[in-house]
């Protein structure tokens, strides 16, 4: 890429990946208010939380496929400048798809009859009763999640990724609203409502940036339209190496359940752990997978290649210390955002394991999500598929052993694990597609860990210290036992970092002090 276009990337990356991280602040802002009310072991919550996730589990295979195909088509009629053709296929994709959807919701609705048979909400007649309402009321959202993922598809193709990155701010919104409000009245039956309405959201603020695009949806059906087979092609692999993974998370909360109380527990750490790195890590596969896609097509393997191999570094450069310092401030974090109202400490030690397990995989999560569209860029979403079902089958082996020896928290560590095996597999299959890349990534790695570890010890050794100076049991005090780890470890990841010579340090640090020369000549 041209300099200038190195420039215009890195600033909608830089662009959507506030706009997702603080979105994603905001859901667990949301989180946290419901659970501080209505605390994390109470059946009800537990059950709400297990028929948020289902439908969202089952739907993502679909929608992961949808958004993943209709980016290159309709992205390659604009393109093109077959405008005509691009808004053909976005009525005829959108008219089939919630075609589809109404079918999948109505076969969730059936399956609700039987799935809490298999947790510990079908023990009791009166709980199932309840697990199986719950369900029903949740299955229908997934129609907006079709029209969600599609609008953020077409969004995206013409370059407008600020809206897709807001979404879940709607959502979040709402939830805190009713909590605030109409908790004390309407109880967990009322959140379900609230959570409907804010999930709904998610499409319909789409439709106003579309409608100010110049698009405007008639129906149209068309199951033979070249881009419709097209688009069925791609979509059969895709839809194969997403269900993989959601049948993977559906596995973990199933399994999870069987646990008393850690539904919601598990859900809250998979929030500030997988789904933060996955707000990160879309902000940048958003901007850069029509990239890759450009260059594969027009045969510019260089560029592709050193696209990846930049995003590769920027990844293990950023998660690295993200893994590590997790880890090391997981009691600091977790002090500071969730032990409010009926929140207990032993509830609090439980999620700080939990956290720890999942931050394992944080490096590999980001990792596989850029090189599965690295491989759909080249068209082949076969290897990705098979990936998928090596990382479940790693998944689910290893975590029936790791339960005997671990109970619960054996099942996010046997994510994280497989996580890494799967990031490892794509890595050795895609050099093995388009050739050697990377160039000197093993070295970069090398520093980025001894940066990292660096960090932690010097945040592990430091964090008592502060902890006796500032003891008292205060929000400020707990907020800055949080921060001065925090600090402590920014600073020395950052001189590590910069003495170790890793390139986007080395080159953000040059930046900062060529703009302070700059205004001191002024």
């Amino acid at each position: 890429m041209e300099a200038m276009n190195k420039s215009s990337v890195a600033k909608s990356i830089s662009y959507v990946m506030i706009i997702m991280i603080l979105s994603r602040l905001l859901s667990l802002v949301s989180n946290q208010i419901y659970l501080a009310h209505f605390g994390a072991s109470g059946v009800k919550i537990n059950i709400y939380s297990y028929a948020i996730s289902v439908p969202n589990i089952i739907f993502n295979c679909f929608g992961t496929a949808l958004a993943t195909v209709v980016i290159p088509i309709y992205a390659g009629h604009i393109a093109q400048g077959n405008h005509k053709e691009a808004r053909r296929f976005a009525d005829n994709i959108i008219t089939i798809s919630t075609i589809l959807t109404l079918i999948l919701v109505l076969a969730g609705m059936a399956l609700a009859l039987v799935l809490p048979r298999f947790t510990s909400f079908g023990n009791d007649p009166e709980t199932y009763a309840y697990t199986t309402k719950a369900l029903m009321i949740m299955m229908p959202v997934m129609l907006f999640y079709g029209l969600n993922y599609i609008f953020q598809g077409m969004l995206q193709s013409i370059g407008k990724y600020g809206w897709p990155a807001f979404v879940s701010v709607p959502s979040s919104l709402i939830v805190i609203f009713y909590v605030l409000f109409f908790a004390d009245k309407f109880g967990v039956d009322g959140l379900f409502v609230a959570t409907f309405i804010g999930l709904s959201m998610q499409a319909i603020i789409l439709i106003f940036p579309l409608l100010a695009s110049g698009y405007r949806y008639r129906p149209y059906v068309d199951f033979k339209d070249p881009d419709i087979i097209t688009a069925g092609k791609m979509t059969g692999a895709v839809l194969l190496g997403v269900s993989a993974y959601q049948l993977n998370m559906f596995y973990n909360v199933t399994m999870i359940s069987n646990f008393e109380g850690m539904v919601t527990l598990l859900t809250y750490a998979q929030n500030i752990t997988v789904y933060m790195v996955l707000a990160f890590v879309y902000s940048i596969t958003a901007v850069v997978y029509p990239k890759l896609t450009s260059f594969a097509a027009t045969g510019d393997m260089e560029g592709y290649k050193s696209t990846l191999t930049g995003i590769t570094k920027t990844i293990v450069t950023l998660l690295l210390p993200v893994t590590f310092g997790f880890i090391a401030v997981r009691f600091r974090l977790l002090d500071v955002i969730a032990k409010w109202g009926q929140i207990t400490d032993g509830e609090i030690q439980s999620a700080a394991k939990l956290l720890s397990m999942y931050s394992v995989g944080i490096v590999a999560i980001g990792i596989k999500e850029v090189y599965d569209r690295a491989f759909y860029a080249v068209k082949n979403t076969i290897l990705p598929a098979v990936n998928g079902f090596i990382i479940m089958a790693v998944n689910i082996g290893l975590s029936l052993i790791l339960i005997k020896f671990m109970g619960a928290y054996g099942i996010p560590l046997s994510y994280s694990v497989s996580s890494i095996v799967g990031a490892c597999v794509l890595i050795v299959l895609l050099r093995r597609k388009i050739g050697k890349f990377g160039g000197n990534m093993l070295v970069h790695c090398i520093k980025c860990v001894v940066a990292a570890l660096l960090m932690f010890c010097a945040v592990t050794l430091l964090d008592p210290v502060y902890a006796s100076y500032f003891a008292a049991d205060t929000i400020i005090m707990r907020i800055i036992r949080l921060l001065l780890p925090f600090a402590t470890g920014v600073i020395v990841y950052a001189i590590a970092g910069y003495i170790l010579k890793i390139d986007l340090i080395c080159d953000t640090a040059d930046k900062i002090l060529r703009r302070n020369k700059i205004e001191e000549s002024n």
